[in-house]
């Protein structure tokens, strides 16, 4: 990541997600929220919040039907902690919605010791990745269903980092991918750069004043961490299909 971050430009005038459906995880702060926003100033008719608190998330529903009186907003609990609330969660959000064109995989931790999930699984791994992995799997027919409904193809955007490509899940993305059929959805994945979201208040004290000074110095305001997911899942083209999209550029695989 570079510093200072490049300018990010505005997204197209023509976006308009009128008639269209779109789910976030992780909806209740952060780029989270900032993206639901500009969904529904993009006139998104059916916004899902998933969040692993409920009366959370009916409080942010209550600020977010502001911006568009006209959209449907749904709240469904969520906790990627634990497989069995990914599953319930899937189960009850195809009997009460009946399609979802856009799927944003936001929801995510950091932790500074050491922690398991009921699973078994290291707690950031398991909310991270193992649970949005899941969570796809699960709604891949859901999704392929709703891509005929409309002659269109469904859209999976995830929240990664660059230093995704540090680790062993490299290939994720381009793993996924041709086991897809991009006619009918287009999966990629993006990084948002430093953004300045409370992700640090899990930080110690000490710490938490370094990332201070340097959120003010280099981060960029949240706004533009949200145009930055939804240029990547709405914006973005079949090109990206399987690709790992940094600020608004295909970052290539080594």
């Amino acid at each position: 990541m570079n510093f200072p971050q490049p300018k990010v430009t505005s997204l197209p005038p023509n976006s308009d997600l009128h008639g269209k459906t779109a789910l976030i995880t992780g909806a209740t702060a952060g780029i989270g929220l900032e993206t639901a926003r500009q969904l529904l100033k993009l006139h998104v008719s059916h916004l899902v919040l998933a969040v692993r608190n409920v009366s959370k998330g009916e409080s942010c529903k209550r600020e977010l039907q502001r911006l568009n009186i006209h959209a449907k907003i749904t709240v469904l609990e969520l906790d990627m902690d634990s497989y069995k609330s990914v599953q319930s969660f899937a189960k009850v959000l195809q009997l009460e919605v009946p399609s979802v064109n856009i799927l944003l995989l936001n929801a995510g931790i950091g932790l500074l010791k050491l922690e398991r999930s009921p699973s078994g699984h290291e707690r950031v791994t398991q909310v991270n990745y193992l649970s949005n992995a899941l969570l796809v799997a699960e709604l891949l027919p859901y999704l392929e269903a709703s891509a005929e409904k409309i002659v269109q193809p469904s859209r999976i955007t995830w929240v990664g980092s660059r230093m995704y490509f540090t680790t062993s899940l490299e290939k994720k993305a381009p793993f996924l991918a041709p086991r897809l059929d991009k006619s009918k959805v287009v999966l990629n994945m993006v990084c948002p750069g430093l953004v300045n979201t409370n992700m640090t208040d899990v930080l110690p004290l000490h710490m938490r004043m370094v990332m201070g000074v340097v959120k003010t110095l280099f981060a960029r305001p949240v706004e533009v961490g949200g145009r930055l997911f939804v240029n990547a899942a709405v914006v973005a083209g079949p090109e990206s299909h399987g690709g790992f999209l940094g600020d608004k550029e295909i970052i290539e695989y080594e």
